[in-house]
Protein backbone atom coordinates (compact mmCIF):
# COMPACT_ATOMS: atom_id res chain seq x y z
CA UNK A 1 0.00 0.00 0.00
CA UNK A 2 2.41 2.41 1.28
CA UNK A 3 4.52 1.67 -2.21
CA UNK A 4 1.01 2.73 -4.18
CA UNK A 5 1.13 5.83 -2.61
CA UNK A 6 4.47 6.78 -2.77
CA UNK A 7 4.71 6.03 -6.38
CA UNK A 8 1.18 8.27 -6.95
CA UNK A 9 2.56 11.04 -4.97
CA UNK A 10 5.77 10.96 -7.16
CA UNK A 11 3.37 11.13 -10.32
CA UNK A 12 1.41 14.30 -9.15
CA UNK A 13 5.04 16.03 -8.25
CA UNK A 14 5.54 15.22 -11.80
CA UNK A 15 2.88 16.24 -13.48
CA UNK A 16 2.95 19.49 -11.13
CA UNK A 17 6.74 19.98 -12.45
CA UNK A 18 5.30 19.96 -16.15
CA UNK A 19 2.52 22.27 -15.63
CA UNK A 20 4.45 24.84 -13.85
CA UNK A 21 7.53 24.46 -16.48
CA UNK A 22 4.59 25.19 -19.33
CA UNK A 23 3.50 28.24 -16.64
CA UNK A 24 6.67 29.93 -16.43
CA UNK A 25 8.70 28.70 -20.05
CA UNK A 26 7.07 31.26 -22.03
CA UNK A 27 8.72 32.60 -25.27
CA UNK A 28 10.11 36.28 -24.78
CA UNK A 29 8.64 38.44 -27.62
CA UNK A 30 11.48 39.16 -29.96
CA UNK A 31 12.01 42.88 -30.51
CA UNK A 32 12.26 45.07 -33.55
CA UNK A 33 15.28 47.75 -33.12
CA UNK A 34 15.90 51.31 -33.77
CA UNK A 35 19.60 52.32 -34.25
CA UNK A 36 19.80 56.19 -33.67
CA UNK A 37 23.84 57.16 -34.26
CA UNK A 38 23.39 60.72 -33.52
CA UNK A 39 21.08 63.83 -34.07
CA UNK A 40 21.91 66.64 -36.32
CA UNK A 41 20.57 70.13 -35.86
CA UNK A 42 19.77 71.39 -39.18
CA UNK A 43 18.72 75.49 -39.84
CA UNK A 44 15.68 76.93 -39.32
CA UNK A 45 15.18 79.51 -42.22
CA UNK A 46 11.97 80.96 -39.97
CA UNK A 47 14.72 82.16 -37.24
CA UNK A 48 17.63 83.89 -36.76
CA UNK A 49 18.54 81.39 -34.67
CA UNK A 50 22.73 82.05 -34.83
CA UNK A 51 25.16 79.31 -35.08
CA UNK A 52 24.21 75.67 -34.79
CA UNK A 53 26.80 74.39 -33.17
CA UNK A 54 25.09 71.71 -30.71
CA UNK A 55 25.87 68.31 -28.03
CA UNK A 56 22.89 66.67 -28.54
CA UNK A 57 23.96 63.72 -26.47
CA UNK A 58 20.79 61.24 -26.42
CA UNK A 59 17.58 60.28 -28.05
CA UNK A 60 14.05 60.55 -26.65
CA UNK A 61 11.99 58.13 -28.09
CA UNK A 62 8.20 57.88 -28.16
CA UNK A 63 6.53 55.16 -30.41
CA UNK A 64 2.69 56.32 -31.21
CA UNK A 65 3.45 59.38 -28.12
CA UNK A 66 4.27 56.74 -25.81
CA UNK A 67 7.30 57.00 -24.30
CA UNK A 68 10.15 54.40 -24.89
CA UNK A 69 13.04 55.87 -22.81
CA UNK A 70 15.90 58.01 -22.78
CA UNK A 71 19.09 56.66 -25.08
CA UNK A 72 22.32 58.48 -24.63
CA UNK A 73 23.60 57.86 -28.53
CA UNK A 74 24.72 56.07 -30.40
CA UNK A 75 21.75 53.65 -29.06
CA UNK A 76 20.42 50.35 -30.33
CA UNK A 77 16.56 50.87 -29.52
CA UNK A 78 14.31 48.15 -28.36
CA UNK A 79 10.54 48.26 -29.70
CA UNK A 80 8.22 45.79 -28.72
CA UNK A 81 6.14 46.59 -31.63
CA UNK A 82 5.78 45.45 -35.19
CA UNK A 83 4.14 47.07 -38.70
CA UNK A 84 4.15 50.97 -39.28
CA UNK A 85 4.23 53.24 -36.18
CA UNK A 86 4.75 56.61 -35.51
CA UNK A 87 8.33 57.29 -34.20
CA UNK A 88 9.08 60.44 -32.08
CA UNK A 89 12.51 61.41 -31.19
CA UNK A 90 13.45 64.35 -29.06
CA UNK A 91 16.66 65.85 -29.02
CA UNK A 92 18.43 65.27 -25.12
CA UNK A 93 21.21 67.28 -23.59
CA UNK A 94 22.80 67.41 -20.14
CA UNK A 95 21.37 70.32 -18.14
CA UNK A 96 24.12 73.10 -16.91
CA UNK A 97 27.03 70.20 -17.89
CA UNK A 98 25.95 68.24 -15.02
CA UNK A 99 25.77 64.65 -16.71
CA UNK A 100 23.46 62.91 -14.28
CA UNK A 101 20.89 65.87 -15.14
CA UNK A 102 19.62 65.03 -18.91
CA UNK A 103 16.56 66.72 -20.26
CA UNK A 104 14.82 66.62 -24.17
CA UNK A 105 15.86 69.95 -24.97
CA UNK A 106 12.73 72.20 -25.78
CA UNK A 107 13.89 74.66 -28.04
CA UNK A 108 14.67 72.10 -30.64
CA UNK A 109 12.03 70.68 -32.37
CA UNK A 110 11.64 66.54 -32.10
CA UNK A 111 12.17 64.54 -35.47
CA UNK A 112 8.92 62.89 -36.34
CA UNK A 113 8.76 60.23 -39.13
CA UNK A 114 6.50 57.07 -39.47
CA UNK A 115 8.30 53.46 -39.53
CA UNK A 116 8.01 50.25 -40.23
CA UNK A 117 8.88 47.80 -37.39
CA UNK A 118 9.97 43.94 -38.20
CA UNK A 119 10.75 41.63 -34.78
CA UNK A 120 14.70 40.89 -35.11
CA UNK A 121 15.22 43.59 -37.48
CA UNK A 122 17.32 47.05 -37.47
CA UNK A 123 16.40 50.17 -38.29
CA UNK A 124 18.93 52.89 -38.93
CA UNK A 125 17.35 56.46 -38.66
CA UNK A 126 19.00 59.35 -39.06
CA UNK A 127 17.25 62.21 -37.30
CA UNK A 128 17.35 66.30 -38.33
CA UNK A 129 15.59 68.64 -35.72
CA UNK A 130 15.68 71.98 -35.83
CA UNK A 131 15.31 75.38 -33.32
CA UNK A 132 11.24 75.80 -33.00
CA UNK A 133 9.94 78.76 -34.68
CA UNK A 134 9.96 82.03 -32.55
CA UNK A 135 7.03 84.30 -32.12
CA UNK A 136 4.09 83.56 -29.21
CA UNK A 137 6.58 80.83 -27.07
CA UNK A 138 9.91 81.08 -27.78
CA UNK A 139 12.34 83.82 -28.39
CA UNK A 140 16.08 83.84 -29.23
CA UNK A 141 18.66 86.33 -28.62
CA UNK A 142 22.07 86.06 -30.25
CA UNK A 143 24.32 88.22 -27.89
CA UNK A 144 27.92 87.96 -29.24
CA UNK A 145 29.06 85.11 -32.42
CA UNK A 146 32.05 87.46 -32.82
CA UNK A 147 31.86 87.96 -36.48
CA UNK A 148 32.39 91.46 -36.39
CA UNK A 149 35.09 93.79 -35.34
CA UNK A 150 32.34 95.54 -32.73
CA UNK A 151 32.14 93.42 -29.14
CA UNK A 152 29.09 93.50 -27.28
CA UNK A 153 31.18 92.17 -24.91
CA UNK A 154 33.25 94.19 -21.97
CA UNK A 155 35.53 93.91 -18.78
CA UNK A 156 33.23 93.80 -15.21
CA UNK A 157 34.69 96.21 -13.03
CA UNK A 158 38.19 96.35 -11.80
CA UNK A 159 39.11 93.70 -14.26
CA UNK A 160 42.68 94.36 -15.47
CA UNK A 161 42.17 92.80 -18.60
CA UNK A 162 39.57 92.73 -21.57
CA UNK A 163 37.70 90.05 -23.94
CA UNK A 164 38.84 90.60 -26.95
CA UNK A 165 38.03 89.29 -30.65
CA UNK A 166 40.68 86.97 -32.57
CA UNK A 167 40.58 85.46 -35.85
CA UNK A 168 43.71 83.42 -35.25
CA UNK A 169 42.48 80.22 -36.71
CA UNK A 170 44.13 78.70 -33.48
CA UNK A 171 41.89 80.06 -31.33
CA UNK A 172 39.03 80.32 -34.11
CA UNK A 173 35.95 78.04 -33.19
CA UNK A 174 33.73 78.36 -36.30
CA UNK A 175 33.58 81.41 -38.74
CA UNK A 176 35.54 84.36 -38.60
CA UNK A 177 36.32 84.94 -34.91
CA UNK A 178 35.79 84.14 -31.15
CA UNK A 179 36.57 85.86 -28.28
CA UNK A 180 39.07 85.23 -26.08
CA UNK A 181 40.70 87.02 -22.83
CA UNK A 182 44.70 86.58 -22.23
CA UNK A 183 45.68 85.67 -18.41
CA UNK A 184 49.58 86.28 -16.93
CA UNK A 185 51.07 85.93 -13.94
CA UNK A 186 50.37 90.01 -13.77
CA UNK A 187 46.87 89.89 -13.90
CA UNK A 188 45.36 90.30 -10.48
CA UNK A 189 41.51 90.59 -11.12
CA UNK A 190 39.86 89.52 -14.49
CA UNK A 191 36.04 89.01 -15.48
CA UNK A 192 33.80 89.81 -18.56
CA UNK A 193 30.25 90.51 -19.07
CA UNK A 194 27.73 90.92 -22.06
CA UNK A 195 27.03 94.38 -22.59
CA UNK A 196 23.67 94.60 -23.38
CA UNK A 197 21.19 94.89 -20.30
CA UNK A 198 19.01 91.48 -21.24
CA UNK A 199 15.16 91.72 -20.90
CA UNK A 200 15.21 87.75 -19.48
CA UNK A 201 12.17 85.80 -18.96
CA UNK A 202 11.07 85.49 -15.29
CA UNK A 203 7.37 83.94 -15.45
CA UNK A 204 8.80 80.80 -14.44
CA UNK A 205 9.52 79.66 -17.97
CA UNK A 206 12.17 78.18 -19.49
CA UNK A 207 15.35 80.16 -19.69
CA UNK A 208 19.16 78.59 -21.21
CA UNK A 209 22.58 80.47 -21.84
CA UNK A 210 24.35 78.23 -24.74
CA UNK A 211 27.65 78.80 -25.73
CA UNK A 212 30.85 77.18 -27.02
CA UNK A 213 33.88 77.76 -24.82
CA UNK A 214 37.26 76.32 -23.90
CA UNK A 215 39.21 77.45 -20.84
CA UNK A 216 42.27 76.96 -18.63
CA UNK A 217 41.33 78.22 -15.77
CA UNK A 218 37.97 77.71 -13.87
CA UNK A 219 35.05 80.00 -14.90
CA UNK A 220 32.36 81.09 -12.95
CA UNK A 221 29.21 81.89 -14.73
CA UNK A 222 26.62 83.87 -13.36
CA UNK A 223 23.51 87.06 -13.52
CA UNK A 224 23.83 90.38 -12.01
CA UNK A 225 20.34 91.51 -11.89
CA UNK A 226 19.49 95.38 -11.93
CA UNK A 227 15.92 95.51 -9.49
CA UNK A 228 15.45 98.63 -10.11
CA UNK A 229 14.75 100.40 -6.58
CA UNK A 230 15.65 98.01 -4.52
CA UNK A 231 19.41 96.68 -4.40
CA UNK A 232 21.51 94.45 -6.99
CA UNK A 233 21.98 90.96 -6.90
CA UNK A 234 25.07 89.51 -7.92
CA UNK A 235 24.36 85.65 -8.44
CA UNK A 236 27.30 82.89 -9.01
CA UNK A 237 25.43 80.37 -10.88
CA UNK A 238 27.78 77.52 -11.79
CA UNK A 239 31.49 76.72 -12.75
CA UNK A 240 32.99 75.56 -15.42
CA UNK A 241 36.34 73.23 -15.00
CA UNK A 242 39.57 73.90 -16.65
CA UNK A 243 40.12 71.77 -19.48
CA UNK A 244 42.65 68.77 -18.35
CA UNK A 245 44.72 69.01 -21.40
CA UNK A 246 46.89 71.44 -22.81
CA UNK A 247 45.05 70.62 -26.59
CA UNK A 248 42.25 73.71 -27.07
CA UNK A 249 38.97 71.20 -27.32
CA UNK A 250 35.64 73.92 -27.87
CA UNK A 251 33.19 72.03 -25.32
CA UNK A 252 28.86 73.48 -25.67
CA UNK A 253 27.40 73.84 -23.07
CA UNK A 254 23.31 74.58 -22.27
CA UNK A 255 22.94 76.57 -19.06
CA UNK A 256 19.58 76.57 -17.62
CA UNK A 257 19.20 80.31 -15.84
CA UNK A 258 15.17 79.51 -14.86
CA UNK A 259 15.91 78.78 -11.16
CA UNK A 260 18.46 81.98 -10.77
CA UNK A 261 16.04 84.21 -12.04
CA UNK A 262 13.75 82.98 -9.74
CA UNK A 263 15.20 84.72 -6.75
CA UNK A 264 15.64 87.96 -8.51
CA UNK A 265 13.37 90.38 -5.67
CA UNK A 266 12.39 92.96 -8.45
CA UNK A 267 13.82 91.79 -11.88
CA UNK A 268 14.05 94.61 -14.12
CA UNK A 269 17.24 93.82 -16.35
CA UNK A 270 20.40 92.04 -16.23
CA UNK A 271 23.66 90.71 -17.82
CA UNK A 272 25.93 87.34 -17.49
CA UNK A 273 29.16 87.66 -16.43
CA UNK A 274 32.14 84.88 -16.57
CA UNK A 275 35.18 85.33 -13.62
CA UNK A 276 38.08 83.33 -14.39
CA UNK A 277 39.62 82.21 -10.91
CA UNK A 278 43.04 83.02 -10.79
CA UNK A 279 43.51 82.13 -7.67
CA UNK A 280 46.85 80.21 -5.84
CA UNK A 281 46.10 76.90 -7.17
CA UNK A 282 45.47 78.05 -11.24
CA UNK A 283 47.85 78.92 -13.75
CA UNK A 284 50.22 82.29 -14.19
CA UNK A 285 49.43 82.35 -17.88
CA UNK A 286 46.53 81.12 -20.17
CA UNK A 287 43.08 82.25 -22.23
CA UNK A 288 40.01 81.71 -21.68
CA UNK A 289 38.29 81.08 -25.09
CA UNK A 290 34.37 81.68 -26.44
CA UNK A 291 32.00 82.16 -28.72
CA UNK A 292 28.17 81.94 -29.86
CA UNK A 293 26.95 83.27 -26.81
CA UNK A 294 22.93 83.14 -26.80
CA UNK A 295 19.87 83.49 -25.06
CA UNK A 296 16.95 81.02 -25.45
CA UNK A 297 13.52 81.91 -23.19
CA UNK A 298 10.45 80.37 -23.45
CA UNK A 299 7.80 83.02 -23.01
Amino acid sequence: MNIKVDLLSALLLLFIGFSSCSLFDKTEPTPAWIRIEKIDLVDNPSVNEGSLSNDITDAWVYIDDNIIGMFELPANIPILEEGQHQLLVGPGIKVSAISTLRDNYLFYEAYETTVNLIPGKVLTVEPQVRYRDEGVNYLYYVVEDFEDSFIEMSAISGSDVSILRTTDPQYTFEGKGSGIVRISDTTSAVGFRTSENIQFSINGKAVYLEIDYYTEFDLTIGLHIDNGPLSAQTLDYLTLKASDSGDIKWRKVYIALTSVLSRATNFQFGYVYFVPNINEGAPKNGVVLIDNIKIMSQI
